[in-house]
């Protein structure tokens, strides 16, 4: 029989001080347990993988522990060895996707009126909460109204918006925030030296990165990576193995778009694709390239981007060439994009089409530019000359007509001092009739 065990679970914290930031939330809990001003319900929210469990199970081993020091548990009596082991009969854990109904929560109802076998709390936590039925949250209700002494019920949930008022007004309520990829990143080099495994820098933002904020899913890429590549993770054989493009695909495809070269563009990501490149994934890193391009462009601040220091340079340098109207005008393109790719029947045509487009916004722009330019110079050279030649009080529309006419040949196209003759017309004709 196998003996292996999951990172997320071998390495899941087992005091307040080792959880990963949430540091409000450990110092409040374990202030509470010195004080011993313990609440009867509390409720923990946030995102999956952020530590509500985990918190959960220490705040019930802290409580329970005849050995607890300035608020932690030892972790080493009975009491926290089966609370850890989730085998402490006072300590009862209940996920409400599978038991959400009204007679699961009457069987609460009957195991809460008993005394605590071997614990001074009988604790209950109730994970993914805002599954329960309205009829199982109106008999919640009843039990956290008028609870006993020994009674603790900590609420676990990803929705807390789907939790009635009259529940979450008799909670203490904790929100947990999403973790940082430095921090995640800081915690898998730790888990990766226990393990005995080598992995660079990138590879640790990268698979921090996947973990989307959540520890226990960036644990669970670590251990796939760990069993793709052995003992050496390096980012080559990282993206490889996952499938995801690396970073400088999208360094070459900004500088294709930033210069224009619909050609080249097209080119590179047809050969991207024959290499079983994933769309979806190469549309959101294209977006997210050109997001952080932005923040760089606009703030200089390299640590509001998710990247290890090399790539920070990359960014840096390469905001260089773009300025932030055309990030923004860029970054417009890409939004409009977002639903409409996922709908695709066909979306290599529709990424090869957007590329395409990427490529013209800006020096459609850059040709407008000049075109507006090139009018205004025109304008202003009309109106030169035309308070040179005439005199709209004294001179009829005939006579200015006839003075435009006069105009030396080749100082405008032919089309151009037609539209010209006019205005003039027009406006001389508007000043007569004033």
């Amino acid at each position: 029989m196998s003996t292996y065990t999951v990172s997320a679970r071998k390495y899941r914290p087992q005091k307040f001080s080792e959880v990963t930031s949430q540091e409000f939330v450990t110092q409040t809990l374990k202030n509470a347990v010195v004080a011993g001003k313990i609440a009867h319900s509390y409720l923990l929210s946030g995102p999956r993988g952020v530590g509500k469990t985990t918190i959960a199970r220490i705040l019930a081993k802290a409580l329970n522990c005849h050995d607890q020091k300035d608020g932690e548990p030892c972790d080493k009596c009975e009491s926290c060895n089966e609370i850890r082991r989730s085998i402490h009969p006072d300590v009862i854990e209940i996920d409400a996707a599978s038991r959400r109904g009204i007679d699961d929560i009457r069987d609460i109802q009957e195991a809460a009126k008993a005394h605590p076998m071997k614990a001074d709390y009988k604790f209950f936590i109730i994970d993914e909460v805002h599954m329960l039925t309205q009829q199982a949250f109106n008999a919640l209700l009843k039990i956290l109204e008028e609870p006993p002494p020994y009674l603790v019920f900590v609420l676990a949930t990803t929705n807390p918006e789907k939790i009635p008022a009259t529940i979450v007004s008799r909670c203490q309520r904790f929100p947990l925030q999403r973790l940082r990829v430095s921090e995640i990143s800081d915690k898998l080099k730790e888990v990766a030296k226990e393990e005995k495994v080598k992995i660079d820098n990138e590879s640790l933002f990268l698979i921090a990165k996947l973990g989307d904020g959540a520890l226990r899913d960036a644990l669970g890429v670590f251990d796939s990576a760990v069993s793709y590549c052995g003992e050496k993770i390096t980012i080559g054989d990282l993206v490889s193995f996952l499938n995801i493009p690396q970073k400088e695909i999208y360094f070459s495809m900004a500088e294709f778009i930033n210069s224009g070269d619909v050609k080249s563009a097209l080119n590179y990501f047809n050969e991207l694709s024959a290499k079983g490149l994933d769309i979806q994934t190469f549309f959101n890193g294209l977006t997210e390239h050109f997001r952080d391009l932005l923040i760089i462009k606009s703030t200089s601040e390299e640590d509001l981007i998710d990247e290890p220091d090399s790539i920070k340079e990359k960014f840096t340098a390469e905001a260089k060439l773009f300025s932030i109207d055309s990030i923004l005008r860029l970054m417009k393109v890409l939004s409009d994009a977002e639903n409409r790719i996922r709908l695709s029947s066909n979306q290599k045509i529709f990424l090869e089409v957007l590329i395409a487009e990427l490529c013209r916004v800006n020096s459609e722009v850059s040709d407008l530019a000049e075109i507006i330019t090139e009018l205004k110079g025109s304008k202003k050279k009309f109106l030169t000359e035309a308070s040179e030649h005439v005199s709209v009080k004294n001179e009829t529309p005939a006579a200015v007509v006839g003075n435009m006419k006069e105009q030396k040949e080749g100082e405008l196209p032919e089309k151009d001092k037609i539209v010209q003759t006019l205005k003039e017309l027009f406006d001389v004709v508007e000043y007569k009739f004033d």
